[in-house]
């Protein structure tokens, strides 16, 4: 296959089924495609992959590589380059808060979301390494500091005289912690009877006399244990 392409000192491999063969990792291919040979590649890319001509491509900037890219004019909106650069961009984020935001404000969208969610359609679901069950990124998150920092603790426990259960307890300090990682109190119109269970769960601690705590941010968290 010959040298990188890109760095010149390294054969180049096929590091990926996708890869062509010109260079030696995915960080070299990446930094090959500069704006000296941009005009190249989007070339090649117009007739490899879309089979159209360049008239009929638009040229766009990603706002997080900032480098520059071609889409169909179908697909103006676009706003990144790739996946990679829309998970870590700020703007594409931003963008996505927006359209949900708009998108919510039909009730019809609210109850199909919503039912897609009751099916199991949202939220990052799974188990942690030792084997714990998380139905969110900030459970995993407190989860895996309580283990690492080998601090007993009860996930998901039935909550006293009632049917609902808490997100965490913590027996050292009698505590339990509800995780409000979406801030329920500001999105309440958007909730219906997911605000109002909500509210029923917080009057059941208060009910048991129950030493309670609601953590919004992971941060906060860390901030309870802190001695």
């Amino acid at each position: 296959m010959g040298l990188c392409k890109n760095c010149g000192l390294n054969n180049g491999i096929k590091y990926s089924k996708y890869a062509s063969g010109d260079f030696c990792s995915t960080e070299c291919a990446k930094s090959y495609s500069t704006k000296a040979k941009r005009s190249e590649i989007n070339l090649k890319v117009s007739k490899t992959l879309t089979g159209k001509k360049i008239s009929e491509l638009i040229s766009k900037i990603c706002p997080e590589c900032k480098n520059e890219f071609l889409v169909k004019k179908s697909k103006k909106n676009q706003v990144c380059c790739s996946a990679h650069c829309s998970k870590n961009s700020q703007v594409f984020k931003d963008l996505m808060s927006k359209i949900t935001s708009k998108r919510c404000e039909s009730i019809d969208e609210r109850l199909r979301l919503k039912e897609i969610g009751r099916m199991g359609g949202f939220g990052n679901k799974g188990r942690t390494n030792n084997g714990v069950y998380y139905q969110s990124t900030f459970e995993k998150n407190v989860f895996e500091y309580l283990d690492e920092q080998k601090i007993l603790y009860i996930p998901h426990k039935d909550i006293p005289n009632s049917s609902k259960i808490s997100d965490v307890y913590l027996p050292s300090l009698n505590l339990w912690v509800e995780l409000d990682g979406i801030d329920r109190e500001k999105k309440k119109k958007w909730l219906g009877k997911d605000y109002e269970y909500w509210l029923d769960k917080i009057e059941i601690y208060k009910r048991e006399n129950l030493k309670f705590v609601i953590v919004k941010k992971f941060s906060e968290f860390k901030k309870i244990l802190a001695p």
